[in-house]
């Protein structure tokens, strides 16, 4: 019976729709609807009336008018439920052949039209230069309704084109830029809400105004007080009260955010003196003495202030929840990410248990959290990221633990970033509704992107499921493009697809440009990991063209991530290796014909911080002959070094790529002569040499040592019509 009375209802339901009749928005061109907005409209509303005039007419070629008030006629009509709200949702539907779009809050109406625009007429902003709006000669409609509302409050897509191209943001739905009011001054009120601030503990209590005169309001650290950039001592009854002050006058002067900052500064220097010691006892850590002092802060606040929050971090030392303590109902928690990896969901990766385990402690006492998440590589932007398959549960898990608001932090200084327009599309995409079809979001942007090479950016994201995802791989957000995820494997099918994609929009050049732009990496990587086959084949030049097109700039986010910062030396850089591949050295082959495979080595050891120190005042402790040139797998101990010396048999003439990496130093020696120096003292280092060999065999000699801390001797070789090989498992002869 029950199933029965189902079926009748939506037999109903399909009979009502059916039998409603049937509505033109536009044909050939031409409309009888005006769009009306009435004279007390917000400028906001006057803006999103704006938006759909012109988009309708990109897909119609019908100039819709604005009118004022509710004339005759057939209507779009727009209007806002409860102006007041911070809510962005929305109901657009037909009242018989009007369509009224209500949103609540000062942009649910605007958002009620992007979504019309892109579920009914098709229309679609994948990037800042890159929108779509298909024309069709008419559109017709019986029953329209959509209702929906923000899975997150605050969505901030900190990628550099949504924060800095508001128009765009704001089709995105993402609200944390405001958008330009019409008349070029300032910005529309209300278009956007979002966090005053950062780490701005410096800006309340800065260090330059009162240290001279008051050292006691900054942290104590090691018996003294630290007048550089570090933290308050937030048991200071003075600093609170600068603090109270300061932020009072923020929101007076700014009103138009819902959240500002009381965040400590970005550094590790909090205070350690005996007040406040004895908090962090107390409170179970850092965080409880920062969650303490921001619930004072945030009192203070709450009267003058009530529909406005403070917000402070839990990042690094204060990321753990605090015991015995809780924030505030008007306190906001921003939770940091940045210790985690990337290409894991956070309860299937022994790296993120931690992280997943503080995420639900602050679900639990927070009453509101705001994620600071990391979505990219900030030691070289544009390496790949295989964080795709993450991307939708990290923002679910943010969500189900009560996260009114994402920071999703990608490359917000530079356009570097691999495949950074579908990221930025995606991210926004997955803030508004963390359960959207994720498959679906791909294939709609892949192939509306990329067009008919849309197939094989799909092929290359498996790609990377496959081979960077595999099992007992991970990577945070400050990977080395070096690193042994990057296999050649990845790179050469990598590269392959690409051709593929290449072929299938040739005679595209728009399209042609995008696929070359998503391919850039593969190029950068195959450059750093064999520079001799980049240049064979063209790995240089297309990163060349893509840097020029594209305007990019910056590759880093600064020179502590350890990357390459600026694409005008990583291009001199390549200029450099190509000089050295011309004028490479010539070295002849010596008449001599060993028989035993492997080196012969001496290994030594003694207190020195470079080879030559070594041979000079090293130890000799054992000399003997290896069949491969390294160290074993377990680390040992330091202070030690070893010199490998042997026959390298050059099968072919012409020019050879040697790359070692090493820590501590290393120099190598063909036929007596240095050809790559990484001597000294260092961390893990990365270099190639380019030698020209005739054929035969010629001496080869390896001088390594370690002075402390971590260890590497990893090295390889390329010759002639051969390919890239450990050089263990090189021709090498004693």
């Amino acid at each position: 019976m029950m199933r029965y009375l189902h079926f009748t209802l939506w037999g109903a339901l399909l009979l009502a729709f059916s039998c409603a009749p049937k509505q033109t928005l536009f044909e050939d061109g031409r409309s009888e609807y005006s769009i009306v907005v009435g004279e007390d409209a917000t400028l906001i509303e006057q803006y999103a009336a704006q938006e759909l005039q012109t988009w309708i007419r990109e897909v119609s070629g019908a100039e819709l008018p604005l009118v004022a008030d509710a004339q005759p006629g057939k209507r779009l009509i727009l209007t806002c439920e409860e102006p007041e709200g911070r809510d962005d949702a929305f109901v657009y539907a037909n009242d018989g052949g009007d369509i009224r779009f209500t949103g609540k809050g000062p942009r649910g109406t605007l958002y009620a039209v992007y979504a019309f625009l892109e579920n009914e007429l098709g229309c679609r902003w994948y990037s800042a230069k890159v929108s779509v709006a298909p024309r069709r000669d008419s559109w017709s409609f019986r029953k329209l309704h959509c209702q929906e509302a923000p899975g997150i409050r605050i969505r901030d897509n900190c990628y550099l084109d949504p924060r800095t191209k508001p128009v765009f943001s704001a089709r995105l739905r993402n609200n944390f830029v405001r958008i330009p009011s019409p008349d070029g001054e300032g910005t529309i009120p209300g278009s956007a809400e979002g966090y005053w601030g950062v780490h701005a503990l410096g800006t309340h209590v800065p260090v330059g105004k009162y240290f001279k005169t008051h050292p006691e309001y900054f942290c104590l650290r090691d018996g003294k007080r630290y007048g550089g950039y570090g933290q308050p001592c937030l048991s200071n009854p003075e600093v609170l009260a600068i603090t109270i002050e300061s932020v009072r006058k923020v929101m007076l002067e700014e009103p138009d955010y819902l959240i500002y900052s009381v965040e400590q500064n970005d550094n590790q220097l909090f205070c350690q003196c005996e007040d406040c010691q004895a908090l962090s006892q107390m409170y179970g850590g850092e965080s409880g003495v920062m969650i303490w002092f921001v619930n004072q802060v945030a009192d203070a606040v709450r009267e003058e202030f009530p529909d406005k929050f403070i917000g402070t971090f839990a990042y690094q030392y204060t990321r753990h929840a605090p015991t015995g303590i809780r924030p505030r109902e008007n306190v906001v928690v921003r939770l940091c990410s940045i210790e985690c990896c990337l290409m894991h969901g956070y309860d299937e990766c022994e790296q993120n248990q931690s992280f997943l385990q503080d995420l639900r402690e602050w679900g639990e006492i927070a009453p509101h959290l705001y994620i600071w998440d990391y979505v990219t590589d900030f030691a070289q932007y544009c390496v790949p990221v295989a964080n795709w398959k993450t991307l939708q549960p990290h923002i679910r898990d943010f969500r189900d633990n009560h996260a009114i608001g994402i920071l999703e932090e990608g490359d917000y200084q530079t356009v570097s970033c691999e495949l950074r327009e579908m990221r930025t599309w995606l991210l926004s995409k997955l803030m508004w509704n963390p359960d959207a079809d994720m498959d679906a979001l791909i294939l709609d942007f892949t192939d509306g992107y990329y067009g008919p090479a849309g197939r094989y950016i799909r092929d290359y994201l498996d790609l990377e499921e496959r081979i960077l995802r595999r099992p007992g791989v991970h990577g945070n957000c400050y990977v080395h493009p070096s690193d042994s995820m990057f296999t050649d494997e990845f790179i050469q099918e990598g590269r392959r697809i690409f051709a593929d994609a290449k072929e299938a929009v040739a005679g595209q050049q728009d399209l042609y440009n995008r696929v070359e732009t998503a391919e850039m990496p593969l190029c950068f990587l195959q450059m750093v990991k064999n520079p001799l086959l980049g240049f064979q084949e063209g790995a240089d030049d297309l990163v060349r063209r893509v840097v020029e097109r594209e305007g990019m700039s910056r590759l880093a986010e600064g020179a502590w991530a350890g990357g390459m910062m600026s694409a005008k030396e990583l291009l001199a850089y390549y200029e450099q290796i190509r000089e050295e591949i011309d004028k490479g050295i010539v070295l002849p082959a010596v008449a001599v014909n060993p028989t035993e495979k492997g080196v012969e080595y001496v290994r030594y050891e003694g207190d020195f911080m470079s080879t030559a120190e070594m041979l000079d005042r090293g130890t000799e402790v054992e000399r003997g002959t290896a069949s491969y040139i390294g160290l074993t797998e377990a680390q040992e101990k330091d202070h030690f070094g070893y010199v490998y010396k042997g026959w390298l048999e050059a099968s072919k003439e012409g020019l050879y790529q040697f790359r070692i990496t090493s820590d501590d130093g290393t120099v190598l020696l063909l036929d007596g002569k240095p050809v790559l120096d990484l001597d000294g003292s260092h961390s893990p280092v990365s270099a190639f040499c380019f030698v020209r060999l005739e054929k035969g065999f010629h001496s080869f000699e390896l001088r390594y040592f370690e002075d402390c801390e971590g260890q590497i001797l990893e090295g390889s070789l390329m010759g002639p019509a051969e390919p890239l090989v450990p050089l263990c498992d090189w021709k090498l002869y004693h």
